[in-house]
């Protein structure tokens, strides 16, 4: 496909690609949505590509070319990221279908890189039709960042996914949730995310306890791995009364499952389902009775029902 691009800027263009086998770019400290340690391998005929694109849709200068470039090689991963969305929102009419193509190599080279938003680009990317690397791409970019947004769309994907993995929707959209309120993740967190992500994740929970009290979708060990992300409040702390009731009761429970599976001595199995019974019952009446959530309570009805 031929582009109305200037002829210096041509020539400058080929002049890099005899000259660079890739171009090697970094964030810089404080880029918002980027790593500080941000490094990727970009391949040079990429970074001829945007610059062509840049020509072609603003009628760049060769001085224009030369400054991104500049950007590039000086450590800036958001010159190249920026012109590979544009790229990506707005291909030209001459060769849009390339240009699209060539974004995404270039979010998966930044993303490969650990740059934040070239993996956000790649989770909206694959949202529709390949929702397992959306998953990817988000989950990367979440717990790397952190990330809100993309916590939060993780999330609801893996509502979407078949099986429903209503674990790690609710892991994720908590995360989500969560994260202004801890001091170290606070300045990443955002109000209106925040609210948005709050709103899900109660209005899940509520679903959720609406299903186990009409029998439920959940399995055993869903509702045993659900357990911890069922409060919002991180109910129980590490360490307290309530967590050592839980996993000790879990660590017996999970052991007696095992096994079962495996077709061992079951002469011990009255006794310890009575302890893990005691165990859970203790921890919902008595020790977490103000602290659990509805779900987590309604999550240990369903456990000792089995």
């Amino acid at each position: 496909a031929t582009m109305m691009v200037a002829p210096s800027i041509v020539f400058f263009i080929c002049i890099l690609l005899l000259s660079l086998s890739c171009c090697l770019v970094r964030a810089k400290d404080g880029d918002e949505g980027s790593n500080a340690n941000a490094n990727a391998q970009v391949p040079a005929e990429l970074v001829a590509k945007a610059l062509n694109y840049v020509a072609a849709r603003s009628g760049a200068s060769l001085d224009t070319a030369e400054s991104i470039v500049a950007s590039i090689q000086s450590g800036s991963v958001d010159a190249l990221y920026d012109v590979a969305k544009e790229m990506n929102a707005a291909p030209t009419s001459t060769n849009g279908v390339e240009d699209k193509l060539t974004s995404i190599q270039i979010f998966h080279a930044l993303a490969d890189g650990h740059h934040i938003l070239s993996m956000v680009q790649l989770g909206h990317t694959y949202s529709v039709e390949d929702k397992q690397q959306a998953i990817k791409y988000f989950v990367q970019a979440g717990e790397d960042g952190p990330h809100q947004t993309s916590l939060y769309n993780a999330g609801r994907l893996f509502l979407e996914i078949v099986p429903v993995d209503y674990v790690r929707t609710m892991a994720y959209i908590r995360s989500a949730a969560a994260l202004a309120d801890d001091k170290h993740t606070a300045m990443y967190a955002k109000p209106q995310m925040t609210e948005t992500a709050t709103k899900a994740y109660h209005d899940l929970s509520r679903a959720l306890i609406s299903s186990l009290r009409d029998g439920g979708v959940l399995t055993l060990d869903e509702r045993i791995n659900l357990f911890p992300y069922a409060s919002i409040r991180d109910y129980p702390p590490p360490n307290s009364k309530g967590d050592k009731l839980w996993s000790g009761a879990m660590e017996k429970l999970v052991n007696l499952i095992h096994q079962a599976k495996m077709g061992g001595d079951n002469a011990g199995d009255v006794g310890t389902l009575a302890s893990v019974r005691n165990d859970l019952a203790k921890l919902q009446e008595v020790v977490g009775k103000k602290d659990l959530s509805a779900l987590q309570q309604e999550l240990i009805t369903a456990i000792l029902a089995d």
